[in-house]
């Protein structure tokens, strides 16, 4: 039995056992309050039309009272006995005479009937009110309630069971919806797919959003592993081929020592060529999929990036000076080896594209709230068709610089340090006149 169903039996035989003590309660403990006494009834009736009836401009005012309510018949009589107003059943035959203020039980018409005598005095004539109920007679408080929640019994029912069962389904759709795209990204269909419940029990609105960021945490996991195969594939395919060709050519015609150690000395530098490509490839496939967790402590932000600045060796060959202008005093919460990596690679792209004879200007400030680390050169620039592509893996501004060591992963891994510190990186540039990078880290 699924538990929808189960819920569904549970709210119906609670609501029946509700409707059951509350019929009990009614019928039994507070019986007295609602007699099904026919005689009490009578004398009720009679004496409420009595205090109802008006003498008016010569005439009766017979529609304020009731000629039959609740199983009595009433009969209003002048003082001479004959008949003004009223109803009674057409097989009672009843002549007595009248006798106020007391119940008596007549036989007529094949039963006991009470009836009830009342006079009223009315200044200009006086009238008698008669009542009569059968002794036998059912029509009370306690039978009218009986009547009405058997009546209402299928209502309930209904009710109960429709309102449990929808209350149930609403309760466990999101559960449904989360087997579903489980049994999704199980079969590899949809990893981009979510639950985004907004509706329904606080529980399953909680449990939805933590199945979601598992299924998002899943998809970069996934992701990041496909982009790591892809990427590496790529790029490694140039340095094996040289490895290869190279090892062929050795054999072929390689005759000196100094021949081999040649050929062994461009193996060598592919080979580091490709190391250096596959730890970059894995350090920033597992930060992009959150594989490896960077403890962060608290820390002067500005003794870092100065000591950065100190251990990095700009191109002696194109002559490019340094200068930097460093706030002190920053205190925030960072990982060290991700900051310091991310000031060595922008360090790093700036001197690489730029201009020989040139300047690289590093800044580090505070900010409306945040840490800003700028990087700027006087390089080549960058189109501005290409800024949004900088951030892509192994994309480089100039193609023709690309074996001069650089791998395109450097700003790729910025951008993925600047989203762990919860900040961003933007770049400004024009073409001639050099680009800036600005990373922007919250203080906390």
């Amino acid at each position: 039995m699924s538990a929808k169903l189960r819920m569904t039996l549970y709210f119906t035989l609670m609501v029946l056992l509700l409707a059951a003590l509350v019929l009990v309660y009614i019928v039994v403990v507070n019986k007295s309050a609602m007699s099904d006494d026919p005689a009490s009834r009578l004398v009720h009736m009679v004496l409420e039309n009595a205090d109802e009836v008006e003498f008016d401009n010569g005439r009766f005012d017979w529609d304020d009272l009731d000629a039959y309510k609740r199983g009595v018949y009433c009969c209003f009589y002048d003082e001479d006995g004959q008949l003004l107003h009223g109803a009674r059943r057409e097989n009672w035959e009843i002549e007595l005479p009248f006798l106020p203020n007391v119940v008596r039980t007549v036989k007529t018409g094949g039963e006991e009937v009470y009836i009830y005598d009342v006079s009223v005095d009315m200044a200009v004539t006086d009238i008698w009110i008669r009542g009569m109920v059968s002794a036998e007679d059912h029509s009370g408080l306690a039978q009218t309630l009986m009547i009405i929640s058997i009546a209402l019994l299928p209502l309930i029912l209904i009710l109960s069971v429709g309102g449990g069962w929808l209350i149930a389904w609403s309760a466990f759709r999101p559960m449904e919806k989360t087997i579903e795209a489980a049994n999704s990204i199980n079969a590899g269909e949809d990893l981009s797919r979510r639950l985004n419940i907004r509706r329904g029990p606080s529980e399953m609105r909680r449990l939805s959003a933590a199945f979601d960021r598992m299924f998002e945490r899943l998809e970069r996991a996934f992701e990041a592993e496909r982009q790591f195969s892809s990427d590496a594939s790529h790029e490694l395919r140039t340095p094996i081929t040289v490895i290869l060709a190279q090892c062929d050519r050795a054999k072929r015609k390689d005759e000196t020592k100094e021949d081999f150690l040649s050929s062994i000395a461009v193996i060598e530098e592919q080979g580091e060529k490709m190391s250096e490509l596959v730890n970059s490839l894995l350090s920033l496939s597992r930060m992009s999929g959150g594989a490896e967790r960077y403890p962060m402590r608290r820390g002067d932000l500005g003794e870092l990036v100065e000591s950065c600045c100190d251990s990095f060796i700009p191109c002696i060959e194109k002559n490019i000076n340094l200068e930097k202008d460093i706030e002190a005093g920053i205190e925030t919460e960072y990982n060290p080896e991700l900051i310091s990596r991310l000031v060595h690679n922008l360090l790093q792209n700036a001197c690489k594209y730029g201009r020989e004879g040139g300047h690289i200007e590093l800044k580090l400030k505070r900010e409306a709230g945040h840490a800003v680390i700028c990087v700027s050169d006087d390089g080549i620039g960058i189109e501005k068709a290409d800024l949004d592509k900088v951030w892509q893996r192994f994309w480089q501004a100039d193609t023709s610089r690309g074996e001069d060591g650089g791998s395109g992963l450097g700003l790729a891994m910025v951008k993925e340090i600047a989203q762990i510190h919860g900040g961003d990186v933007t770049v400004d540039s024009l073409i001639g006149r050099g680009s800036t990078f600005t990373v922007r880290i919250p203080i906390k």
